[in-house]
C-alpha cells in the first residue's frame, strides 16, 4: 500500500507564522531591553544617589601644614598630616602644567571628564601586555578619586568616577579643576601637591623649576615611590626623558629642548636626609600649639607661627654643645657602639651623606693600618693612625667585619661614590644650652640634650638639678639691695652649723673649693673667685627669706628650701629660670618674661595671638648696675677669665656642685643672656677636679664667639645713683693715684672703712 506525504502548507501560511515568529520575536527584544533599560537607569540612579555632593568641591580644605618660621620669617619646620601648601595655578610654570598634561591626559581640555581614546588605548596596551601596564583615567578622574573616593580598585568605584568626573566638568572651569589636582596629588616622600614636592626634591619653590625638574615632578603621581630619583635614580631619569618626549610628541618642546634636558644630570646632593632644626625648641613650641588650638589644626589647617629662634645663634648653640660633648666624651677614650648593622645600613638608605653629618656606618674590611667602612652607597677608609684619642693599643682589634661603626662625614665624593670619615661615638655625658633677649625675653636658641632622637627629654626647660655657685649672685644682689657693697668685708674663716639629715641632727662645716680660708675678704673678690664661706656668712647676714623672695622676684619659680646650705645652691632649678632670671641683671632690674612665639596667623594671614612683651622692674637699677659689675670681674679676674678672650664687656657666673655632678656656666651682654649645663641624667660625678670654669665655659665661649659676630661690643648703662669710685681690688679701700691693684668700684654707698686683709694666693679657687 502507497504511503501519501504530507500536505504542504501554502506560501501564504508559511508568511503568515513566519510574521508572528518576528512579531514574538521583536516584543521579547523590546521587553528584554525595556527590563535592561530599566535595570540599568535603576542601577545608574542608585549610584546618582551613592555619590557624594560636589559641594565638597567648594568646601574642599585639604589637609594643609602648619609652618613655624625664625625671627626673620624664615620657614624652618613643618607640623602635617599631608605635607602640603597651597600654590594657585598662576603660580604653576607653564612648562610643569604641560608635562603633566603631556603624560597624563594630552586631551584634558577636548573631553568633558572621560576620555574615549585614552581608555581604549590603555585596553589595548593591557591585553597585549597581560597586566595593567597602562591607565586610562583622566586628570579630572584621578581628581574625583582623590577628593572622593577610596583607592580599592572595583568596578562600582570605576563607575562612580566616570560619573563624578561629568559632573566635575560640568560645573568647574578646566583650570580650577587643575589647579584643584596639581595641589592634590601625591608626589612620594611624604609630599602632597606640587609645591611640597619641589621643595623636597629640589629645595626650591614650584615657581623656580626648569624644564628637567618639571619632566620628573610630572613623571611621579603615576607611581611615586617607584619612579623616585632617591629610590631609584636611573628608573627615575627614563621616566623623565618619557615625559620629554611626550612633550615632543604634543608640540610642546622641540626635539632639541628634550635632548638638552635629558643631558641634565640629577644633582643626588640635593637628596639628603632632612634632619629637624632645633628639634627641643620645636617640640616646645608644639606642645603650646596642640595646648591651645588642639591636634586637628595643628597638623591640619596650616597655622602659620612666627616665633623667636634665630637661626645663627642656634646653628652656633648646636656647634658649640653638641661639639663639645663629643670632644668632653673623647677625652675619656674609646667606647664600642651598642648600634647592630642592620640598623647602621638603614638608616641612611639611599640618600647623600652631607659633610658634618655624624652617621652610623658598617665595617667591610679591616686592614693593618685601616678599616674600610660602607655607608649607604658610600665606602670610605679610616686610618688606625687617627685614632690615638681612642687609647686603644690595636684598634683592629676593638671592631669586627660586618660590625656597626659611627663615623663623621668630613667630604662626599659623589662622583666615585667615596667620603672622607673619621670615627666618631654618641657621648654617655648630657647638656643643654639656652639663649634669650633679655630685653624682650626672646628665646634664640634652645638645645635640651645630645641627640633628641636619642631623649626627647628637654633638659633645658624640664630639668631641675642643683645650680651649685650659679646662684651666688641672688645672695651677693640681696645684699646690695640691702646697701652693702663690692668693698663690703666678711671674715673668710671656718665656720659650722647643726642640721638635720636624715632626721639626725649633724654637724656642717662649708669648704671653699681649694680647702683654703683667706681671712678678711671683699664682697667683689668673694663673688669672682666664688668663695663658698664668704657667700654662706653673707646669706647668715642678709637672711634666707631675703634671698628667697627676690630670686622667685627675678624669674626662679622652682622651690627653694630654707636653709644655710642654699648659699652654695643645693635647691634645684631648671636652665630657662637661671638663664632668664641672669637676664634680668642683664637687663638693669627690668623682667621680660621668656616666650618662643610671636605670632600665629591662620592660613589667611588672619592674626590669630600676637605676644606683647609686658616688661616689669622686680629689683633697683642701682642694685642690678653694681651686680652686673662685679660679674664682669668674674670674667676679667675670676673663675670666668677664659671668656676674655671674646673681647667685649661680659658679666657671668660659674657654677660647680659638690662633687661635680652638675656644671654650669651663665652669662651674659646686653642684649643676650646664655647658659650651659653639663652632667649626666642619672647623677655621677664627672670628675673630681672638673669645674664649671673647665668645662662649660668654654662651651659657652664658643656658642657666644658665632652668636655675637658681626655686632658692635656694647657696655652696661650705669644708672644715676651709681658712683664710680678708684679701690684697692684686694683691700675694698679707696686707692691712692697709681695704685696698681685699683679697680672702679660701683655702689649706692661710699667705700668700706679700711680694714687690713689678707690678699687672695694666686689659683685659690678655680671655681
Amino acid at each position: 500500500m502507497a504511503i501519501s506525504a504530507p500536505p504542504r502548507l501554502s506560501h501564504a501560511r508559511r508568511q503568515n507564522v513566519l510574521r508572528r515568529v518576528i512579531v514574538v520575536g521583536l516584543w521579547s527584544i523590546l521587553i528584554l531591553l525595556t527590563i535592561g533599560l530599566g535595570a540599568a537607569a535603576g542601577i545608574f540612579a542608585g549610584f546618582l544617589r551613592d555619590l557624594p555632593s560636589l559641594d565638597g568641591v567648594e568646601e574642599y580644605q585639604p589637609s594643609i601644614a602648619t609652618t613655624l618660621y625664625t625671627d626673620r620669617d624664615e620657614p624652618f619646620h613643618s607640623f602635617y598630616e599631608q605635607r602640603r601648601t597651597l600654590v594657585p595655578l598662576t603660580k604653576i610654570p607653564t612648562q610643569l602644567k604641560q608635562a603633566v598634561l603631556a603624560v597624563e591626559d594630552s586631551q584634558f581640555y577636548e573631553h568633558h571628564g572621560l576620555s574615549p581614546r585614552a581608555i581604549a588605548r590603555a585596553l589595548i596596551m593591557n591585553v597585549v601586555a597581560r597586566r595593567r601596564a597602562q591607565g586610562g583615567s583622566t586628570i579630572t578622574q584621578q581628581l574625583a578619586r582623590g577628593l572622593f573616593l577610596t583607592p580599592e580598585k572595583n568596578v562600582s568605584r570605576k563607575i562612580k568616577e566616570a560619573l563624578l568626573s561629568v559632573e566635575i566638568e560640568k560645573r568647574y572651569s578646566k583650570d580650577k579643576i587643575l589647579e584643584l589636582y596639581f595641589n592634590l596629588i601625591y608626589y612620594g616622600h611624604g609630599a602632597y601637591g606640587v609645591e611640597a614636592a619641589a621643595q623636597t626634591y629640589f629645595q626650591k619653590s614650584v615657581g623656580e623649576l626648569n624644564l628637567t625638574e618639571a619632566a620628573m615632578l610630572a613623571g611621579l603621581p603615576s607611581a611615586p615611590n617607584r619612579f623616585s630619583p632617591i629610590v631609584d635614580p636611573a628608573r627615575a631619569r627614563r621616566r623623565r626623558d618619557h615625559v620629554l618626549n611626550r612633550m615632543v610628541e604634543q608640540k610642546y618642546i622641540t626635539r632639541e629642548q628634550a635632548d638638552a634636558a635629558s643631558r641634565t644630570p640629577f644633582n643626588e646632593t640635593l637628596f639628603t636626609r632632612k634632619g629637624t632644626i632645633a628639634p627641643y625648641f620645636v617640640e616646645h613650641v608644639r606642645q603650646q600649639l596642640e595646648e591651645t588650638y588642639g591636634a586637628y589644626a595643628l597638623y591640619n589647617t596650616g597655622l602659620k607661627v612666627y616665633t623667636t629662634l634665630n637661626l645663627k645663634m642656634q646653628r652656633a648653640a648646636e656647634d658649640a654643645l653638641v661639639g663639645g660633648l663629643r670632644e668632653l666624651d673623647k677625652s675619656h677614650g674609646f667606647r664600642p657602639p651598642q648600634a647592630k648593622a642592620e640598623a647602621a645600613r638603614g638608616r641612611i638608605g639611599p640618600y647623600t651623606p652631607k659633610p658634618g653629618e655624624i652617621l652610623p656606618g658598617t665595617v667591610l674590611k679591616l686592614k693593618p693600618k685601616s678599616m674600610e667602612v660602607q655607608l649607604g652607597r658610600y665606602r670610605g677608609e679610616i686610618s688606625f693612625d687617627s685614632l690615638k684619642w681612642t687609647k686603644l693599643g690595636n684598634p683592629a682589634e676593638a671592631f669586627k667585619e660586618g660590625g656597626p661603626v659611627l663615623v663623621q662625614v668630613l667630604s662626599v665624593d659623589e662622583r666615585k661614590k667615596t667620603v672622607e670619615i673619621a670615627l666618631e661615638q654618641d657621648p654617655e655625658l648630657e647638656g643643654a644650652l639656652l639663649a634669650l633677649d633679655p630685653r624682650d625675653g626672646a628665646i634664640k636658641s634652645m638645645i635640651g640634650g645630645y641627640d633628641f632622637e636619642r631623649s626627647k627629654f628637654n633638659r633645658a626647660t624640664q630639668a631641675k638639678r642643683q645650680p651649685g655657685s650659679a646662684f651666688k649672685p641672688f645672695i651677693y644682689a640681696t645684699a646690695f639691695d640691702r646697701g652693702l657693697t663690692p668693698s663690703t668685708v666678711i671674715n673668710d674663716s671656718p665656720i659650722s652649723f647643726h642640721t638635720r639629715v636624715g632626721g639626725e641632727l649633724v654637724e656642717w662645716s662649708p669648704r671653699n673649693f681649694d680647702r683654703k680660708f683667706h681671712g678678711p675678704t671683699t664682697l667683689r673678690r668673694a663673688l669672682e673667685s666664688s668663695i663658698n664661706v664668704v657667700t654662706v656668712k653673707l646669706l647668715q647676714q642678709v637672711g634666707v627669706d631675703a634671698v628667697i623672695k627676690l630670686a622667685h622676684q627675678v624669674g626662679i619659680e622652682s622651690e627653694l628650701r630654707r636653709e644655710v646650705a642654699l648659699a652654695l645652691g643645693v635647691s634645684e632649678v631648671t636652665l630657662l629660670e637661671l638663664v632668664s632670671s641672669y637676664g634680668v641683671f642683664a637687663n638693669m632690674g627690668v623682667r621680660a618674661e621668656p616666650f618662643t612665639i610671636r605670632k600665629i596667623t591662620d592660613s589667611q594671614g588672619r592674626i590669630l595671638e600676637q605676644h606683647l612683651t609686658e616688661p616689669q622692674e622686680v629689683m633697683r637699677p642701682e642694685t642690678a648696675s653694681v651686680l652686673v659689675d662685679v660679674m664682669k670681674g668674674v670674667i676679667e679676674r675670676g673663675t670666668g677669665a677664659k671668656a676674655k678672650i671674646l673681647g667685649r664687656p661680659l658679666a657671668g657666673k660659674t657654677g660647680t656642685t659638690d662633687d661635680a655632678t652638675d656644671l654650669w656656666f651663665v652669662g651674659f651682654s646686653p642684649s643676650l643672656v646664655a647658659g650651659v649645663w653639663l652632667g649626666y641624667d642619672v647623677k655621677r660625678s664627672l670628675g673630681s677636679a672638673e669645674t664649671g670654669g673647665r668645662l662649660a665655659l668654654p662651651l659657652w665661649i664658643a656658642f657666644m664667639q658665632k652668636a655675637l659676630a658681626g655686632t658692635e661690643p656694647e657696655d652696661f648703662p650705669v644708672p644715676e645713683g651709681v658712683v664710680p669710685v678708684p679701690v684697692n681690688h684686694q683691700t675694698g679701700r679707696t686707692a691712692p693715684p697709681g695704685d696698681r691693684d685699683a679697680v672702679q668700684e660701683y655702689s649706692t654707698s661710699p667705700p668700706a672703712p679700711a680694714v687690713p686683709i689678707a690678699p687672695l694666693p694666686a689659683g685659690a679657687s678655680n671655681r
